[in-house]
């Protein structure tokens, strides 16, 4: 493990880190790996079970999943993101962030998370290149620019931090930090303050929105990559105690959704393809949940199918996978029904193929479903997996 001298201040963060995994197994090149990002301490609201970064191998046959194991990465690295691109080290890079409130010590008085980035060897092995301050509390999420230059990492306090990345992929200093402390105080337990709690890239552009779910807004900006910062442009308004939480594009039409954390929708909206910017009004607002279905249900995750016909969004409470077709004509949803997530709070999914990794937080696992091509359903294949709190899935070639 290359430890840089910017980790020193960090030591106590990460001591004892192993960036081998527990469990080794050789892969082949271009292997669809899953990681998963997990809570590992008790948080008083919920008892974290985690130990790190879990790694599974995907057989494309049918989908399984083989572990190799788990990689610690300091505490709560729920969020994980890779790389397309190999840096000069010749490899991708798995980005992740630790979701606490650490007392920071390079600005003394204000509370941070952390940042960090991995490599991942051909034996199955996790190498660490470096990690800093997220400069806010409690990062949730992150998210690389369109030439992978650049990483955006959400603090759930209310700020927003950007690191460009050095040649080999590792984080270079934060290049820009706005804080967004006003909440819409709609749903005061949720929306007393703001909350960034993602930034998704506007496809084909240097535009990023940052969904902040405690002002019901969605804040759109522009890369500026030679003064390495981000420029406001302008905000688009969620309707009032919607709780915007995180956005799914359509590469083949100029469409954004949004899931609303609060309200359980999926709001709509045209991008202009010459601004890439988002429209002011959604076309449409459609609910996660049932009709009749009352009690308390919280929207978590959302993404497209690989052919972007269909939609999905995970329901914590009705525990649920709700499913929409998307329509040629304006991409616009029909409500196709709802599947069981087969636990309790399925916090993330992650798609690849014709296949559907749910991760359901609260009953610790993870299940496997097929997806039909033709209907957009979704069939349990039988498949679970045991992992400590899971939070986040992704799925990367490695």
């Amino acid at each position: 493990m290359r430890v840089p001298s910017s980790l020193l201040g960090l030591a106590m963060l990460f001591a004892g880190v192993t960036c081998a995994f527990v469990e080794g197994t050789q892969q082949s090149a271009s292997q669809p790996i899953l990681f998963v990002g997990t809570h590992t301490r008790d948080e008083g609201w919920m008892v974290g079970t985690g130990k790190g970064v879990y790694t599974y191998k995907i057989d494309t046959s049918d989908g399984s999943l083989t572990p190799f194991g788990v990689t610690p990465v300091g505490v709560n690295p729920v969020f994980v993101q890779g790389s397309t691109k190999k840096f000069s080290g010749g490899k991708p890079v798995l980005y992740a962030v630790n979701a606490v409130t650490d007392e920071s010590k390079t600005n003394p008085g204000t509370q941070t998370g952390y940042v960090s980035a991995l490599t991942m060897g051909s034996n199955g092995t996790l190498e660490l290149l470096n990690t800093l301050e997220s400069h806010g509390g409690n990062p949730t999420h992150i998210s690389l620019s369109a030439n992978e230059d650049f990483v955006v990492v959400s603090n759930y306090d209310g700020s927003l931090a950007m690191f460009p990345l050095n040649a080999d992929g590792s984080l270079g200093k934060e290049s820009f930090h706005q804080d967004f402390p006003t909440g819409s105080k709609v749903v005061m337990d949720q929306q007393a303050v703001g909350h960034i709690h993602s930034s998704t890239w506007i496809p084909n552009s240097n535009h990023v929105v940052a969904a902040n779910l405690g002002s019901d807004e969605l804040l759109q900006f522009e890369l500026d990559t030679k003064q390495k910062t981000l420029k406001s442009l302008e905000t688009v308004k969620r309707p009032p105690g919607s709780g915007p939480r995180h956005m799914a594009m359509h590469l083949k039409r100029n469409i954004a959704y949004v899931v609303d954390e609060i309200s359980n929708t999926v709001g709509v909206y045209e991008i202009n393809k010459k601004a890439a910017l988002l429209s002011n009004t959604a076309m449409q607002n459609i609910t996660t949940l049932p009709a009749d279905f009352t009690n308390k249900s919280t929207a978590a995750d959302v993404h497209l199918s690989s052919d972007g016909k269909f939609l999905y969004a995970s329901n914590r409470g009705h525990n649920s996978i709700a499913i929409f077709a998307v329509r040629e004509s304006d991409g616009t949803l029909t409500s196709l029904g709802w599947e069981s997530s087969r636990g309790k709070t399925p916090k993330s999914f992650a798609i690849y193929e014709d296949w559907m990794v749910v991760a359901n937080q609260d009953s610790d696992n993870m299940h496997l479903f097929k997806l039909n091509a033709d209907t957009g359903l979704l069939t349990y294949t039988g498949d679970s997996y045991d992992v400590g709190t899971p939070e986040r899935v992704y799925i990367g070639n490695f």
